[in-house]
Order: structure tokens, then C-alpha cells, then sequence
């Protein structure tokens, strides 16, 4: 299935998947703030709505809002998704924004699952966070970019929303209304929830992100203020809430009755922790400097929106998890073959002809480190003769270079020119085919070092950068295998 898009200017489209959850309707405003105006600058964006098979309740009850306390701090935690796993794929030239509410300094439930049970579409990926809270972010975030970072993908920094009003009428409006559920009232607090002006600084945020260019480096998108005195508490308490919550989990492993007494010993130690929270922020003005920079070490560049990187937004023809489109490409000696074919039971790698040398390093890497069956192909729009020809094996068939021969390797004898039972030294041996159109070049996106890993059955396992092609390569292949 093809993926790429044009403008009327011939100009490849740029392309994001939204992926997103909200209990309350709030962060969907946030969400669409922020994407509005890259839609409006031609981005194609698909959104995937994350939903819960048992929904949470809202208003929430007392019981309800404590005992799912555990569950939110475990960085682990999964819970079972109506959304079809179908939903969850990403076409090579998506950039991934990852929208979510904060749970107990936390990010909610729904989005921790997508992180856990579908690592597969963040490896070697761009994602972008937008957020939607009362105050506290700060912990949420930073754990979503470790996740990110060691599911191989790299985050660009968060777009945050928040209420902006004094704290204590945050306070008051937010139990008002996750409790009560009242958002609007007539008293002098007024609505709850972030308002109107942050909505349209998420719009500017996301109009001046859209219009960076991947050479520009004058211009800074902050995607969120630092409130220090916040963060300094956000990432303190980030740190109890999960000691408080490993403790709940070994507690009601034990017993159900004696997790309850964990829970209620929570509830008092929080409510104690908000009335002197005032007292400690007053106590610690003076080392205030000395704090701020801890928190701008800790927090990095996460306020600031990086710009996506040309290869983040590059538009290639091939989806994820889709049956790889098939090509008609001929041999040196004009025999026409078609690729892939989906018999194989093995991996096949494709790449141009100008990456070929560090692919072919990483397979001999992969075929080290795994003995799972990958073949490979290399595709020039140009009939060159095979850099290393099968005539250089002798007559016991044993290749030059150490490498065993296969007999899939041999032109002569196998048809399609490739197999998943492919040398253990020369995958790439009379494997150069010839595309005259550049169609199959294209359709694979195998540009810029690019390379595609086709699973067996013929559906495409990974677009690979060629960054480094060895990680890639090797992580490619266990994501695929786990599928």
C-alpha cells in the first residue's frame, strides 16, 4: 500500500500519526491546538484514538481514583485495549505524536500500555509529546523519554498545557471537578482546566514547530514553560509516588486486606504532603539557583521542540506490518524476477547500491550475534556487472572470503535469486538486481542509505535509516521475530 502524498507543487507531503487518549475531553483540545495549524500547512495527519476495553469511570469515585494508584507508578503496567491492534502501525514517513493525560505524575494508563505492548512502532522514530495537566508534567514526560529512548526512538520535546491560574484555585476546581464532575460554575473560581490562552499558545507552538526547517538552528520552539517551584516538587514526589507505589503492589501480593491499609496510609501521607507543600517551597528560596539548574539538567531539552530531521518527514511507499509491494527487476543477464516473494520464511534485506558496504557489514554483524535466516538484495537502476561473481568459489563450493556458498546463492540455480537460507558470509553475492525505472527504488524508499527488512510472508518488518545499521539491523529482526 502505498504511503507518499504530494502537493500540487510536487512537494512530498509531510505526514504525522496522532496517537491519543482523554478521559475529560481536555486534551483532546490540547491535542487539536497543537496539530491544527500543521494540518494547515499541508501535514497529513491520521489520529488513533486509544480507548480502554473497561473504561475508566468520570467523575471518578473516592475508591475508584486511590485504588488505581499502583497500577498508574508501574513503569511495567498494561492494561487490556478495545482499540484493534490493526490501528497500531506506523507508514515510514509518519512522525509520531504521542498525546496523553497525567495520572499520579504519571503518563495515563492507555498510553503507558501503547508504550508497552507495541514497541515496535517507536525504533528509529521521531515522537513529539503533547500533554494536557493542572501543573505537574514534569515527571511524566521525563519518563515517557526514557521509555522513548529505550525503545530506540528519539523525542523531539513536549507541547504542554496547563492551568495557569494560583494553585490553590487549581487545586480546588480540579477536585471539583474529577470528583464532582461540575467543569463550569457560576462562583468567582470559575472553569476548571486549562483555558483558553493556552489553547492558542499550543496553536502558535505548533504553527512556529511546522514552519522549522531541518537546517534551521536561529529559532526555539518552547513547547513548555518551566514553573521551577513546580518541577522542583513534581520530580521529588515523582520519585515517592513510586517508592509509595511498589510498596501498595508487594503489600496487596500479600494480602488484598493489607494492600487496602497500604493505600489508606497513601492517602494520609499525601494529603499531609500538599498542606506543608506551601511551607517547603518557603524554606528552600534560598537555594533556589542552586535547584533551578538541577531541574534544567534533569529536564534537558525536553521544553524545547527540536526540529524534525529531514529523514524523520522523508516519504517512502512501503507500510508497516502491510504485504511489501512486489517489483519486476532483471538480472545482469536480463532474466526478469519478481521481489519479494512471499513463500520465503526468512528475512530479506533491501538496499540501494550506494549502501550497500554498511549493510552488508551489518549482516555479517546479525548473522554473528543471530542465526535467524535473512537474505539479502541489492537493487541499482544501473546493469553493472555483480561486484563479487559466483565463479570466484571453488569447486567444493566454499566462497573466498570463509563464507559458506548455499546453493540459494548460486544464479544459475535458484530462480529467484535469493532465499532465507542465504550464505553465512556473501548475502550479497549475485544478489545486485537492476530497476532501469527507479520504481522499485522509489516505492522501498531506498535513498540516503535507507534500507527495507521484509519478514517472512512477505510483509515489511522495518524501514531501517542506515544511522547505524548494525542496531538497526539487529533490532529490526527481534521486533519482527516477537510479532
Amino acid at each position: 500500500m502505498a504511503s507518499e502524498s504530494f502537493c500540487d507543487d510536487g512537494v512530498p507531503t509531510r505526514r504525522a500519526v496522532v496517537f491519543h487518549y482523554s478521559q475529560t475531553g481536555q486534551l483532546t483540545e490540547a491535542m487539536e491546538a497543537f496539530i491544527a495549524p500543521l494540518a494547515a500547512a499541508g501535514w497529513h495527519i491520521r489520529q488513533v484514538a486509544v480507548t480502554p476495553a473497561q473504561p475508566y469511570p468520570f467523575p471518578w469515585s473516592i475508591r475508584k481514583f486511590f485504588g488505581v494508584f499502583p497500577t498508574c507508578v508501574d513503569d511495567r503496567a498494561e492494561i487490556e485495549l478495545a482499540t484493534p491492534d490493526s490501528e497500531f502501525h506506523i507508514a515510514p514517513d509518519e512522525l509520531i505524536v504521542l498525546a496523553y493525560q497525567v495520572w499520579y505524575l504519571s503518563p495515563s494508563l492507555p498510553m503507558r500500555t501503547v508504550l508497552n505492548t507495541h514497541p515496535e512502532m517507536f525504533a528509529d522514530r521521531a515522537v513529539v509529546s503533547v500533554v494536557a495537566c493542572r501543573k505537574m508534567w514534569y515527571s511524566a514526560v521525563l519518563e515517557v523519554e526514557q521509555r522513548l529512548t529505550e525503545l530506540g526512538a528519539r523525542h523531539l520535546g513536549a507541547a504542554v498545557a496547563t492551568d495557569t491560574r494560583p494553585q490553590l484555585i487549581t487545586l480546588i476546581t480540579t477536585l471539583r471537578w474529577m470528583f464532582g464532575g461540575r467543569r463550569r460554575t457560576r462562583g468567582p473560581l470559575g472553569r476548571a482546566g486549562i483555558d483558553d490562552r493556552e489553547l492558542d499558545r499550543l496553536r502558535e507552538c505548533g504553527r512556529a514547530w511546522s514552519d522549522l526547517s531541518p537546517t534551521e538552528t536561529e529559532r526555539t520552539v518552547i513547547g513548555a514553560p518551566v514553573k521551577y517551584p513546580v518541577a522542583g516538587a513534581d520530580l521529588m514526589a515523582g520519585r515517592l509516588f513510586r517508592r509509595w507505589g511498589s510498596m501498595i503492589r508487594a503489600a496487596t501480593r500479600r494480602s488484598p486486606a493489607l494492600g487496602a491499609v497500604a493505600v489508606s496510609a497513601f492517602v494520609v501521607w499525601l494529603g499531609l504532603s500538599l498542606a506543608i507543600l506551601p511551607l517547603a517551597v518557603l524554606l528552600a528560596l534560598p537555594l533556589h539557583r542552586r535547584i533551578d539548574r538541577a531541574i534544567d539538567r534533569r529536564l534537558g531539552d525536553i521544553p524545547r521542540l527540536a526540529r524534525p530531521a529531514a529523514a524523520d518527514i522523508a516519504s517512502t511507499a512501503v507500510d508497516l506490518g502491510r504485504p511489501a509491494p512486489r517489483y519486476r527487476l532483471r538480472r545482469h543477464s536480463g532474466e526478469e524476477i519478481t521481489v519479494p516473494d512471499p513463500r520465503d520464511e526468512g528475512f530479506l534485506l533491501l538496499c540501494g547500491e550506494e549502501a550497500e558496504p554498511r549493510w552488508r557489514d551489518a549482516i555479517g554483524y546479525v548473522r554473528i550475534m543471530d542465526t535467524t535466516p535473512i537474505a539479502a538484495l541489492t537493487i541499482s537502476r544501473t546493469a553493472t556487472p555483480d561486484a563479487r561473481p559466483h565463479e570466484a568459489a571453488d569447486t567444493n563450493g566454499e566462497h573466498p572470503n570463509g563464507g559458506r556458498l548455499d546453493v540459494h546463492d548460486r544464479a544459475d540455480d535458484a530462480p529467484q535469486g535469493y532465499g532465507p537460507n542465504a550464505p553465512v558470509g556473501g548475502a550479497f553475492d549475485g544478489q545486485r538486481l537492476y530497476d532501469p525505472s527507479g520504481s522499485a527504488l522509489d516505492g522501498y524508499g531506498l535513498h540516503d542509505g535507507r534500507a527495507v527488512l521484509v519478514g517472512p510472508g512477505g510483509v515489511v518488518a522495518a524501514v531501517l535509516r542506515g544511522a547505524d545499521p548494525h542496531q538497526e539491523l539487529i533490532r529490526a529482526m527481534t521486533t519482527g521475530l516477537a510479532r
